[in-house]
């Protein structure tokens, strides 16, 4: 079996105008975690720890890129000011595997210095998941 590169992954988020904008030129990394706690229920005579399935965790999706005039459009009013909205986003994982939803932005960072391209980062936590499908949201 092959492993995969970057080629077969991709991102698109809500643009200024609210349409999602296919920005996987723009991404140089991204990750995505989720799962679910686990809760400790080891009782006094037990001689080891024991722990039950808990709730899903927020999914998240950590991601960075460079800045141009498209993700700055994005970027720049999320580190601007506290929003109270949501983005949609659309995470390629490889082929036609995407998972899509809303989600809140946090750690929005937008970086530069002499001599390097400036860049962007933003958490994104979808708080419900994210939905797993096989068809891009992309128009």
């Amino acid at each position: 079996m092959a492993n995969e590169f970057s080629n077969v992954t991709g991102f698109a988020c809500d643009s200024s105008t609210g349409t999602l904008v296919d920005i996987s030129g723009f991404v140089n990394n991204f990750s995505f975690d989720g799962g679910l706690e686990l809760l400790d229920d080891t009782g006094l005579g037990d001689s080891d720890r024991t722990v039950v399935a808990g709730l899903g965790n927020a999914r998240n999706v950590t991601i960075n890129g460079w800045l141009n005039s498209t993700t700055r459009a994005i970027f720049a009013p999320l580190a601007g000011s506290a929003t109270s909205i949501t983005k949609t986003i659309e995470l390629k994982i490889a082929g036609s595997d995407y998972w899509t939803g809303e989600a809140w932005p946090e750690n929005v960072n937008l970086s530069g210095g002499v001599g390097t391209l400036n860049t962007w980062s933003c958490t994104f936590r979808a708080q419900s998941g994210l939905t797993a499908t096989s068809v891009t949201a992309v128009a």
